[in-house]
Parts: structure tokens; C-alpha cells; sequence
């Protein structure tokens, strides 16, 4: 392989090169030595003992830095993950969310997380969504997501009475409808 080594440095590069000198940051103090030890003409095969790093690393900060400066020894934060569901994606969700089950022809009084999940993947609106994910997504959009209630009911015109009177001698006290 060719040597490879650092450019000039610029003064105000050296200011810069022995302030990240002095960094706490582990990472960015081996790149700076690193570039610190080229520039003193050290090979890169010597500098990546000095400085605890493999040779081909201590070759991309020297070639980063030839190209950039300074500046392409700092650390570069990724944003992570790309959205997979775009703008018009979720708006299709919250359509969805919002018509009830039964017009679409399903046998559901109500969305769950899991059934509109399904649906949104049937309908493929989104590859693959997890009920999980989906949740955060109606969170995000300003919606709530709360379990139905149930209860039971009688058509008996005494079911309140009759209620009322199981639950005083089951302990459980209860306000009679008047």
C-alpha cells in the first residue's frame, strides 16, 4: 500500500487539532492524534499502534481530513431509521380509524389494535405495522386509544331493583336510579 499522510495544517487547523486534543471524548481524541502523528510524518501503520486503532481506520481519518478539515473528524449523527409511513399514509390510518368496522364488512363493533392492524396490512396501506406501532402512530396524531366498556343490561323493568338488592347482601353498595 502507499503512504498515505496528512496534508499542511493551517494554523488555525493546528488551534483546532490540539484543542480536540483535550477532549474527553475517547474517539475523537484517537482521530486527532491520529492526524496529529501524520503530521509529525509518522506512517499510518505506526500511528495505528500508537493510538489503539486498525490500519485502515487510521487511513479513512487521514483521507476524511485531507478532504474536509477539521471538521471531518467530528462525530456524524444519524437520524436513524427513515419513516416508512409517509404523511398521506397516516392520514389513510386515521380515515380508517375513524369509519366503523361494520361499514367495511367486518364483524366488529369496534377497532382493536390488533383488527385495525390487520386491516391497514390487508389494504396495504403500510407493508407491515405492529398494533404497538400503530398505537403511537394514533398517539402522534392526537387521537386516544381506550379499551370499550362493557356492561350488562336487562330489558327487565326491575333489573336495577333486583341488582341493587344481590349486591347489599354481596356487600357492594350501589346508588338505585331513581
Amino acid at each position: 500500500m502507499k503512504p498515505i499522510f496528512v496534508r499542511k495544517l493551517k494554523p488555525k487547523e493546528l488551534g483546532r487539532l490540539k484543542e480536540l486534543l483535550k477532549v474527553n471524548n475517547l474517539r475523537l481524541y484517537k482521530r486527532a492524534r491520529a492526524i496529529e502523528l501524520s503530521n509529525k510524518g509518522l506512517k499510518a501503520t505506526e500511528i495505528a499502534g500508537y493510538v489503539d486503532l486498525h490500519l485502515n481506520k487510521v487511513r479513512k481519518w487521514i483521507r476524511r481530513f485531507n478532504q474536509e478539515g477539521i471538521d471531518g473528524l467530528l462525530p456524524r449523527y444519524s437520524l436513524g431509521r427513515p419513516l416508512e409511513i409517509s404523511p398521506k399514509g397516516r392520514k389513510e390510518i386515521i380515515k380508517l380509524l375513524k369509519t366503523k368496522p361494520a361499514t367495511l364488512g367486518l364483524s366488529l363493533s369496534s377497532w382493536s389494535l390488533r383488527d385495525l392492524a390487520k386491516v391497514i396490512q390487508q389494504r396495504k396501506i403500510v407493508g407491515g405495522i405492529s398494533h404497538v406501532h400503530l398505537g403511537r402512530i394514533i398517539k402522534a396524531e392526537g387521537y386516544s386509544y381506550k379499551r370499550s366498556k362493557r356492561w350488562i343490561t336487562s330489558p327487565d323493568p326491575e333489573y336495577e331493583l333486583k341488582k341493587s338488592a344481590l349486591r347489599r347482601r354481596l356487600g357492594i353498595w350501589t346508588k338505585l336510579k331513581k
